[in-house]
């Protein structure tokens, strides 16, 4: 089973390729990252059928480890892990990046820089298979942030554009705020356990609740950043700003299902805590009702998605925060599925309009038929309408908290179902239906129907392999049950209902305007997303921005003076150590010099070369030997 090693090592050899070739050249080379991704969606196929049927949870099919660094008496590696946990991550996340990838033939195809497009969506993928194959916490963290890297550069790509330079750079910076979180983590986990390796930190050793909570917590943090929970939710929609089928990747199906997939691994160390699954339901609940209530009242069609996006995200936190990693698990699978085929339709739908906006659309249904159909698909699932995927993998969630008695947030996620289902129905009334506002409509290139027909089918089928997705995880799989199965259709029916109500009407419009009015202070802070933008405008980003200008102020003033007066004193001292030099030092050195010639002048007059001289000069100092020894002898 070598193979494994190949899934992501094609996408990361794609890249390798197209990165440092010239523009022209990696724009004609996009089909080496189509090829990898291919080749890597057969190879997961292969390496989901070689841990089928699946077994117990954390059993590994195949493992294989490669030691890089040594600390004390730990050793850090590289290892991948294939159990039917990454199994099932490795189709999701193979099939919708192929998929994305087909699309984006079309969609980019007039893009002049394409060929980037590509290359960094290949380090992406690499990146996300890579984390979902990690047998270790710290390979996990390395792969994690190689996708912010690579969601900065996507939702970056026309930076041309000041909304998405903008955007990229508050997704990353929301984002590295909850991996701080994750970060230090990883630092308790590891004085704790004095390893990162999944096989002892979840399931060989017994976690003290202080020590548990900590580091779930912590964990949980860093998931909450990169799978845009309340209240680090806020970078999501903005993210929008990047080309749409990046967002259906990494913004719908995969890169924000990390954070998920994150608390999925690491379950056994937060139900140790107890305190930390509380907390991990208390936010999804509130995320999964805050992201429909925004989607509600959005126009931009992309950020209606965006929100969705959060909200579903909240119910998989939701199922986990009960202890449901099969349903958070299954939701977190089909949702990538039909998410990702609603941004794929709102790519052809904004292709084909010419605006982002829903009140400037209408009449699409009778145009553009095959994206009518596959959009009708996904939204249908995302309401939780049987026979489609959404229903199977949200009544999962319904009975599970059912059963362990949370009826708080049982009523708090059929609310938020009921929302959803209205905003699905206003989004799809106002676009597809009503008079046409648009002209010259045309359905979408043919490399970007099939991929939406593919996620559709998948979308329409995979629900039905609820009980045979439990038993793959090592759980006991059941069909629903039928109360709460009869529950949630008339919620989700209800929530239809009242869209079609509101906006699908052909004999009278309904006054919303009105209904706004009368919402007040409701729909103006649904409309303002709680404020929350605003809140952290005011209270961090500006705080920070006069505290850095204070900064720069008190460089220039006081850091600037004290540099210049040691600068000046230091001009001092050496104009002193100058005059030194000159006045002592040489003066010493020169007046030794003077010294020495005089000296060899008078003594130079003793070599004169005449005999009568030296004759004086012997009988001189004849004379003065006598006279001191007459002295002496005195």
């Amino acid at each position: 089973m070598g193979y494994i090693l190949a899934i992501p090592l094609l996408p990361a050899a794609a890249f390798a390729i197209l990165a440092p070739l010239s523009r022209r050249l990696r724009n004609g080379a996009i089909g080496v990252s189509v090829g990898a991704a291919s080749f890597s969606f057969v190879l997961s196929v292969l390496a989901f059928f070689a841990t089928w049927p699946g077994g117990h949870e954390g059993e590994a099919v195949y493992h294989v480890f490669a030691p890089i660094a040594h600390v004390g008496n730990t050793v850090l590696g590289v290892g991948l892990l294939l159990d039917p946990v990454s199994a099932a991550m490795l189709i999701v996340v193979t099939l919708v990046g192929l998929c994305v990838q087909v699309y984006s033939i079309g969609y980019m195809h007039r893009d002049e820089r394409i060929g980037w497009y590509y290359a960094v969506l290949s380090l992406f993928t690499a990146a996300m298979l890579t984390l979902v194959l990690s047998d270790n916490f710290l390979q996990l963290y390395a792969a994690w942030e190689v996708m912010g890297l690579c969601s900065y550069l996507l939702i970056g790509f026309w930076h041309e554009q000041e909304a998405p330079r903008k955007a990229s750079m508050k997704a990353f910076l929301t984002t590295r705020v909850g991996d701080i979180g994750f970060a230090v983590g990883l630092l308790v986990m590891f004085n704790v356990a004095g390893t990162f390796d999944y096989a002892v930190v979840l399931h060989g050793m017994h976690w003290a609740p202080q020590a548990a909570t900590a580091v779930a917590l912590l964990l949980l943090f860093g998931a909450m950043g990169k799978s845009a929970q309340f209240p680090l939710h806020v970078w999501l929609p903005d993210a929008m700003a990047g080309p749409t089928p990046a967002s259906a990747l990494i913004h719908a199906a995969t890169m924000v299902a990390a954070g998920v997939y994150l608390v999925a691994r690491a379950l056994p160390i937060f139900e140790a805590s107890g305190v930390a699954l509380t907390v991990t339901l208390i936010i999804g609940s509130i995320t999964a009702l805050i992201g429909g209530l925004l989607a509600a009242v959005q126009h931009d069609i992309k950020k209606v998605l965006a929100y969705s996006t959060i909200s579903q995200l909240g119910y998989m936190f939701v199922a986990l925060g009960a202890g449901g990693l099969v349903a958070g698990m299954f939701h977190l699978v089909t949702h990538a599925f039909f998410k990702s085929l609603l941004f794929l339709g709102a790519g052809v739908i904004i292709h084909a309009a010419h605006t982002q906006d829903m009140r400037e659309m209408g009449g699409l249904g009778k145009h553009l038929k095959v994206t009518t159909v596959t959009f009708t698909i996904g939204s249908l699932a995302l309401a939780g309408v049987f026979p489609f995927s959404g229903f199977w993998s949200k009544d999962e969630i319904l009975t599970v908290l059912l059963h362990e008695g949370q009826f708080v947030a049982l009523g708090i996620s059929l609310l938020a179902a009921f929302v959803t289902a209205y905003y699905v129905a206003r989004l799809w009334f106002r676009v597809f239906t009503g008079p046409q506002q648009t002209y010259d409509l045309h359905e979408a290139h043919t490399e970007m129907l099939v991929p939406m027909g593919v996620l559709a089918a998948v979308t329409a089928l995979i629900g039905f392999s609820s009980p045979a997705f439990a038993g793959f995880l090592g759980h006991e799989g059941e069909w629903p049950a039928i109360g709460m199965a009869l529950t949630s259709t008339v919620v989700a029916g209800s929530g239809l209902l009242l869209g079609w109500f509101m906006y699908g009407r052909r004999t009278k419009v309904v006054n919303t305007r009105a209904i706004k009015q009368r919402a007040g202070y409701v729909y103006g802070a649904l409309v303002n997303k709680l404020y929350l933008d605003l809140t952290y405008e005011h209270f961090i980003i500006r705080p920070y921005g006069r505290f850095a200008a204070w900064l720069g102020r008190f460089d220039g003033r006081v850091i600037d003076g004290i540099v210049n007066s040691v600068g000046r004193a230091w001009q001092a001292l050496s104009l002193i150590g100058w005059r030194f030099d000159n006045g002592v030092v040489d003066g010493a050195v020169n007046g030794v010099g003077r010294l020495v010639r005089v000296v060899g002048d008078r003594a130079r007059t003793l070599q004169v070369g005449r005999v009568q001289a030296y004759q004086g000069l012997v009988a001189g100092v004849l004379v003065a030997l006598m006279l001191w020894i007459v002295v002496k002898g005195v």
